[in-house]
């Protein structure tokens, strides 16, 4: 099923420079494989990244793409499917969108960081998630702000949420300093801090797991 996606890097007052990819992805399967082609087809070189997703849209992006009889452009390796519109699309985050598109992926090649936006109901971008190419070991990291005078962001290194954290402080059972424990309210993940034992990092799964019933062989009873 086509999922009509945009890829490419921000301008100047919300305003941004993509191509299509005509069979995208939503971000559970994307971001890996941008990472992994930022890796392995870039040597973690962004600049190199962005360009060569600028160069040309896409019918769908690929690591190891391999010729079917049915493609009329030549493979790009390390990249994917190339489409034969050439046409380069400028837009705004504050646009009015017509229903075809559903994501928006937009590389920060000076922060090593992917910002993701998702297309609502209601015709507009909205602002799903942030993704470091290079995730960090710190589950919680500090990210400047999208836009010029605004706060710093706190992002998940799991699931990319943006500010969804949950900060609990209290004096700490073992007689002296605290007790702290800070989460992710969308995929869970935390990590608790006491004086006595230190850290205690959980990363959830991401995405979740679907959930099972019954046994190995299916059986409910």
């Amino acid at each position: 099923m086509s999922t009509p996606t945009l890829i490419g890097v921000p301008a100047l007052s919300g305003r941004y420079t993509a191509r299509l990819i005509q069979f995208g992805e939503a971000p559970e399967v994307l971001v890996p494989l941008l990472r992994r082609i930022w890796t392995d087809t870039f040597g973690r070189d962004t600049d190199a990244m962005a360009a060569a997703l600028l160069a040309r849209n896409w019918r769908s992006l690929a690591v190891n793409p391999r010729h079917r009889r049915w493609d009329r452009q030549p493979l790009v390796p390390g990249l994917g499917y190339p489409a034969g519109n050439d046409t380069m699309r400028q837009g705004s985050l504050r646009e009015d969108l017509d229903g075809f598109l559903e994501w928006m992926y937009l590389l920060h090649p000076d922060q090593g960081r992917l910002v993701v936006y998702e297309a609502t109901v209601h015709g507009r971008w909205l602002r799903h998630s942030v993704h470091h190419l290079d995730p960090v070991e710190d589950l919680f990291v500090t990210a400047p702000a999208l836009n010029e005078g605004g706060s710093e962001m706190t992002v998940c290194t799991v699931c990319g949420a943006v500010d969804e954290i949950d900060h609990v402080e209290v004096p700490s059972m073992a007689g002296y300093g605290y007790d702290t424990a800070t989460s992710c309210t969308r995929c869970g993940s935390s990590v608790a801090t006491d004086p006595m034992f230190g850290a205690r990092l959980v990363r959830k799964p991401w995405p979740p797991h679907d959930p099972t019933t019954g046994d190995a062989t299916g059986s409910t009873g």
